[in-house]
């Protein structure tokens, strides 16, 4: 397919190697689609993953920091105008349909273009955002009334869980005819033809030997996800499992976290990695003893689901997860991991050491959630869901063209 020939235009705020749900989910939804481009950020690791080989992906600056304490107003400008932009320079061939990762800046641009040039959108919403700016302290609360513009100007609104389609409903006003609900998804087969020795190797390079990891995985800039309870959990932990490490991925300032660690005494017990490929997450996914994201509440933000729990559950690693936000909807506590106050450092170390004393728990909880991914999270089927929705509007589109 040629580029300018693209039926899809897809626009996200992030895109693998960059770790970030939305991205993933939008991932796993185009699947191995030839009609589509995205349009996404520049990131370290450009062009790793299978994300880069199967789709065209066109990569603009990806500037980081500022609103949100993720992006730049710049950077927000970009994602806005991407749709735009590239429905300007192909005014022979426009795309039938745009796809909008998230409705701020991406679905403004989605709704502008659709204003503009009269191709439909839709939007895909990952939970937090839809709570993130209920505080809105912009003049006229800005961002908030585009938001709202955004998801009721869309064809279509793909939420990742129940959780969030009741959100989009309740507090946007969105129409319940517009709200689809396609659950995320994960390639369950990528990184599996690796030797497990090359990805134990990886980690005892890491950690500086066999000992116990617990990993954990995000964006560190997201309170939300309660980095700083793992931190002061390990502290706890440590008393009876002396040899422990957490080992933290993600992007972000360490700064604030490294402190955490500092003054909790658990310096030497805290590895923070950064940003990984995602051959070498894969690979601590894959020999973790147990992944841990304590989610909380945090203000009016938290965890709309949390591919990351399904990402560890594909290799059977116990999890335990933060009771908040759609988390449920990806751990089934007590079935496929454990569900805890992820604002209580005490009860998140409970949780965690005992699942390190008690391997057999720890692998049926393990095993239990990896045969939950194959059978309900498989990307194929997330795939078929999101195309069946497409053919969906442009078929609509096509009915009401003259």
């Amino acid at each position: 397919m040629r580029r300018s020939e693209a039926r899809l235009v897809a626009v996200t705020n992030a895109w693998p190697p960059m770790a970030a749900g939305a991205g993933g989910l939008l991932k796993g939804m185009l699947g191995r689609r030839r009609d589509t481009v995205v349009l996404a950020p520049r990131a370290a690791g450009d062009g790793a993953g299978e994300g880069a080989r199967v789709l065209p992906v066109l990569r603009f600056s990806g500037r980081t920091g500022g609103p949100f304490k993720i992006y730049s107003v710049l950077h927000q400008l970009e994602v806005l105008l991407a749709p735009l932009v590239w429905c300007l320079i192909h005014r022979s061939r426009r795309p039938e349909l745009v796809v909008c990762v998230q409705p701020l800046a991406a679905g403004v641009g989605g709704w502008l273009t659709r204003r503009l040039f009269g191709i439909p959108y839709l939007v895909l919403v990952h939970g937090e955002e839809l709570t993130l700016l209920l505080r809105d302290r912009t003049p006229f609360r800005l961002r908030l009334r585009l938001q709202r513009l955004a998801l009721r100007g869309a064809a279509a609104v793909v939420c990742n869980t129940t959780n969030t389609r009741r959100a989009a409903a309740e507090l946007y006003g969105v129409p319940e005819a517009k709200l689809w609900v396609v659950y995320p998804a994960i390639d369950i087969e990528e990184g599996e033809g690796e030797p497990v020795s090359a990805a134990l190797a990886f980690r005892e390079r890491l950690v500086g030997g066999n000992v116990p990891v617990i990993l954990t995985v995000g964006r560190l800039s997201e309170r939300h996800k309660g980095f700083d309870t793992a931190i002061l959990a390990t502290a706890a932990i440590a008393r009876s499992v002396p040899h422990v490490k957490l080992v933290i991925v993600g992007p972000g300032d360490q700064s604030a976290l490294r402190a955490t660690a500092k003054s909790a005494g658990v310096t030497e017990r805290v590895v923070f990695t950064g940003l990984l490929d995602r051959v070498d997450l894969l690979r601590l996914f894959r020999t973790c003893d147990v992944f841990l994201l304590p989610g909380r509440e945090v203000g009016t933000t938290a965890e709309g689901f949390g591919i990351v729990y399904l990402e560890a559950a594909r290799f059977a690693k116990p999890v335990v997860a933060g009771r908040a936000g759609g988390v449920p909807e990806a751990v089934v506590d007590g079935t496929t991991g454990v569900l805890v106050d992820g604002g209580s450092a005490a009860e998140v170390a409970g949780a965690v050491a005992a699942l390190l004393a008690d391997r057999p728990r720890a692998e049926r909880l393990g095993q239990e959630g990896r045969e939950r991914v194959l059978r309900d999270f498989d990307g194929r089927r997330q795939h078929e869901q999101f195309a069946r929705l497409v053919e969906e509007l442009l078929g609509a589109r096509e009915r009401e063209e003259p």
